[in-house]
């Protein structure tokens, strides 16, 4: 944060998602019986900003 005479402010800032580049994965069997229960049978995909791979964001706010 950077501030002028009291009356102006800069705020710079950034974000990751996914930073760790892990698998978001779906598909989980509700069925207590099933062999396969509680395992994922697929993954999210790999459209941006719902399961791709790492992003990262930086933005900044002035106010006055």
């Amino acid at each position: 944060m950077l501030r002028w005479k009291e009356r102006y402010e800069l705020q710079l800032f950034g974000e990751g998602f996914n930073i760790f580049n892990i698998a978001n994965l779906a598909g989980y069997s509700g069925n207590l019986l099933a062999p396969s229960f509680g395992q994922p049978t697929s993954r999210a995909g790999n459209i941006f900003g719902s399961g791709g791979p790492r992003a990262f964001q930086f933005g900044a706010r002035f106010s006055f």
